[in-house]
């Protein structure tokens, strides 16, 4: 009999590419189960693209009007054989409290679990494959050093014009350079951000800026000290962040799920972090990336980024 497997993880972004070395783990384990994941409208896109899922179906917590008890009979109805949380947040042990007396085989922190994994200060792709070995998953060949297999979003590349540099104004060599979301304990200070803009035009790389909505207020002021920087903040989706990191000289910036997404394909992805708590737990794990720490970040200068990115090859 085929196997029926959930997979909760509404994101962010970084959250959701981070838990797809738990789908492959379960993929390599059961290819011929059905696993469907559930996640937030937002991000039903890209995972729609990747290679593990049978389905997607979404919803979003974070909504005023959201229903736990229809969205707990909608999940009772689907009869899965186990649920795996890879959220592990107080919205999803709400989510599991409305299944009621009997709720579906569930692995996750809330408390009547069959598979409990308490909250921890750990990597979220070592903790989900912590949780697997709960539930009895076999375990993957694969390293997680090296983090989630993404060599699937650089597929879409193909002759698509919009997934080419020059869609965006890029010529010859370029860096990208990651604003990443407003976070009060991972704040690189605004100065800092144009001093290095001002050293990678200075070495003669074109730069491009990402980050989302929130980023905005970080980003104009950026762009009018150097007009010639390509805005591409909230403007590029998943798939051109990955297209366009695949032919960046480097990037680097905050750790969120666009500097992952831009490392997807990079030779060189540099990360920044205001804690080695923050390096463990939220540095990208791609095979050429490397963390830069400073306790506070404010402690980090511009010239200490350029001189690692002038290392590690990425300028």
């Amino acid at each position: 009999m085929v196997q029926k497997t959930l997979l909760v993880c509404f994101g962010p972004l970084g959250r959701l590419l981070n838990s797809f070395c738990a789908a492959a783990r379960l993929r390599e384990a059961s290819p011929d189960g059905h696993l469907v994941l559930l996640t937030s409208p937002a991000l039903v896109g890209l995972a729609a693209k990747s290679p593990w899922f049978d389905n997607i179906i979404s919803a979003d917590l974070s909504a005023s009007d959201i229903n736990l008890s229809h969205l707990a009979k909608a999940i009772k109805q689907n009869k899965f054989d186990r649920i795996i949380d890879l959220e592990r947040s107080d919205a999803t042990a709400t989510m599991f409290a409305a299944f009621g007396l009997f709720p579906p085989k569930f692995a996750g922190h809330a408390p009547r679990a069959k598979w409990r994994l308490p909250p921890q200060a750990a990597h979220p792709i070592d903790a989900d494959n912590q949780l697997l070995d709960l539930v009895g998953i076999a375990p993957s060949a694969a390293d997680l050093s090296q983090g989630p297999k993404l060599d699937w979003l650089l597929r879409q590349i193909g002759k698509t014009p919009s997934l080419e540099p020059a869609y965006f104004g890029l010529e010859g060599s370029y860096v990208l350079l990651n604003l990443g979301n407003p976070n009060p304990e991972q704040v690189w200070p605004a100065l800092a951000f144009q001093t290095l803009a001002g050293n990678i035009l200075d070495s003669g790389h074109m730069l491009a800026i990402t980050g989302g909505i929130d980023t905005r207020d970080l980003a104009r002021p950026l762009i009018r000290k150097y007009p010639q920087i390509r805005d591409l903040c909230a403007r590029a989706d998943p798939f051109q962040l990955a297209a366009l990191g695949a032919k960046a000289k480097g990037v680097v910036g905050m750790a969120d799920g666009m500097l992952h997404l831009c490392a997807a394909g990079s030779a060189r992805c540099i990360s920044l972090h205001g804690s080695k708590a923050s390096a463990n737990i939220q540095a990208i794990r791609t095979p050429n990336a490397v963390t830069l720490i400073a306790e506070p970040l404010e402690e980090l200068s511009a010239a200490d980024v350029l001189k690692a990115m002038k290392m590690f090859g990425a300028l």
